[in-house]
């Protein structure tokens, strides 16, 4: 039968014992530093608002880390992160979602907003600490619970005077006019929700305002309103095609007739000057002939009063004798004058053709 010694064994238990916890110590220690050390990462479009969580006591902010980050190795701190990325999100202004806008003529407008909007990373501690940030990231430092932080910051601080601010610039606009001024509605917009915004963490980089839309009975007037001013200014284009038309002829017909009378007035004083050069040419004429007349009559009578003085009473028989054989004139005589010349009493017409 084998021997033992009892103090080699109960050395070698004592040994056991004590490794085995020291052992345990080791891997409790372990698991103690695994729990309350590590190192948190911030990826890039985020911030990470770091805090101290000590086993007794109230958590102690640390510090902002904007990603791309990381704390390192450190002894309980922890991290919640939020988004620092420009978000986009849409407003309807319509029955379906608060009602339409009425405009300046108390017509209701539809339109849609559209806003970007981002967290400063320079005021990531105050969102945190007076906006409730912490309170929404219930210590969960998931990347999702960052975008439902910028949700609910949008729904809290940011929507309302939004909505407001787009509803008090399209009610400055009547119902029709609000689509030609988009640009100065959506420039007026982000004005004032800069302005209202101004001592908040957020940031305000855009605001467009959609197209707006009047209703569809207000459309379909305009448009048969339009569509009756178009078919009257066509016909008062007709019209006064037609009375330009009439005014032409017209002031045709009165040139042709002016021109015609100028063509009788001058035809006619063509006439009158024309009669009158031939009054004158037939006046001549006559002055002609009369002078014609008196120059033969005139040297008729001298002729005969040279007969008279040369042949003396004898020319008178001779005359008279003519007179006879023509039966035409007769000269009687009255007897001598004072120088012994005979004088011519009268002339008897016995022209046989003036007597019939």
């Amino acid at each position: 039968m084998a021997t033992y010694d009892t103090k080699t064994t109960g050395y070698f238990s004592r040994t056991l014992v004590i490794g085995g916890i020291i052992l345990a110590a080791l891997i409790a220690l372990a698991i103690f530093l695994g729990a309350n050390m590590g190192n948190k990462r911030v990826l890039s479009g985020f911030a990470g608002y770091v805090y101290e969580k000590p086993i007794f006591g109230q958590n102690k902010f640390v510090g902002i880390l904007v990603g791309p980050s990381s704390t390192g190795w450190v002894w309980r701190q922890e991290v919640s992160k939020v988004s620092i990325t420009p978000d986009t999100t849409v407003e309807k202004f319509d029955a379906q979602n608060g009602g339409a806008v009425l405009g300046k003529d108390k017509l209701p407008i539809s339109c849609t907003a559209s806003l970007v909007y981002r967290l400063d990373p320079k005021k990531v501690k105050e969102f945190m600490e007076d906006f409730g940030g912490i309170a929404q990231s219930s210590g969960r430092n998931d990347d999702e619970v960052a975008d439902e932080i910028m949700l609910f910051a949008y729904n809290n601080f940011i929507q309302q005077p939004f909505r407001t601010a787009v509803r008090a610039e399209l009610s400055k606009y009547n119902a029709l006019d609000a689509s030609g001024s988009l640009q100065e509605i959506s420039d007026h917009v982000f004005q004032q929700l800069s302005k209202k915004l101004h001592n908040t963490p957020f940031i305000i980089d855009s605001v467009a305002v959609g197209e707006t839309n009047p209703p569809a009975a207000i459309i379909e007037s305009v448009v048969k309103k339009v569509q009756t001013t178009q078919e009257n200014e066509r016909k008062a284009t007709e019209l006064e095609i037609a009375q330009k038309q009439i005014a032409i002829q017209k002031a045709q017909g009165e040139a042709e007739g002016a021109m015609k009378m100028e063509l009788a007035r001058k035809e006619a004083e063509a006439n009158l000057a024309r009669g009158e050069a031939e009054a004158k040419v037939i006046e001549m004429q006559g002055r002609a002939k009369a002078a014609a007349a008196l120059q033969m009559a005139k040297a008729e009578a001298e002729g005969l009063e040279l007969k008279e003085k040369a042949m003396g009473p004898n020319v008178l028989r001779a005359k008279a004798y003519d007179n006879m054989l023509n039966n035409a004139k007769v000269y009687l005589p009255s007897g001598k004058d004072a120088d012994g010349n005979m004088s011519v009493l009268g002339i008897l017409n016995l022209d046989k053709a003036e007597n019939k």
